[in-house]
């Protein structure tokens, strides 16, 4: 799946983030990304599911680690990438440092694609992604849905 490659990016870019009634909203430059919070609710109902199936416990959804998942996705829209990385080299384990996300075991899924289905069963059939939903280690999780001109970038971002 492309990355997403036709989205405008302001060169002035203040992050401000807030969460009301269940929406995370990041302004940046001129745009505004909104998480789709009933795409990430389906996302979560789909990987809990797939747990039940191996008889594993649900994982809780933590908003910290949302708000981590959410200002990734908001930054790939916005900048028009697709990495585990920022452009700076940010890795999934330093935005969760810097968060202040405690977490012993840690891992990160990214999906791109034109449905919240298509993503979910995706990243189901990839072994990385699908060790991740099924870690028995992991007990939280944090998923944020943002729409691109190229379909949904999905990010969980998984902790013991």
């Amino acid at each position: 799946m492309a990355a997403p490659h036709s989205l405008p990016l302001s060169s002035a870019s203040q992050a401000i983030t807030s969460q009301s009634q269940q929406t995370l909203v990041r302004q940046i430059g001129s745009r505004t990304v909104a998480d789709r919070y009933n795409d990430a609710q389906t996302m979560l109902n789909a990987l809990n599911a797939r747990r039940a199936s191996k008889g594993l416990a649900p994982l809780a959804l933590d908003p910290n680690l949302t708000a981590v998942a959410f200002e990734h996705a908001a930054d790939m829209a916005v900048r028009s990438y697709f990495d585990h990385n920022t452009p700076e080299g940010v890795s999934p384990f330093g935005r969760m440092d810097k968060a202040h996300v405690a977490y012993g075991y840690a891992g990160e899924n990214m999906a791109l694609d034109q449905s919240t289905g298509a993503a979910e069963l995706a990243l189901w059939q990839s072994q990385e992604h699908r060790d991740n939903i099924l870690g028995s280690h992991y007990v939280k999780v944090g998923i944020a849905a943002v729409n691109t001109t190229d379909g949904l970038i999905f990010v969980e971002d998984f902790t013991d």
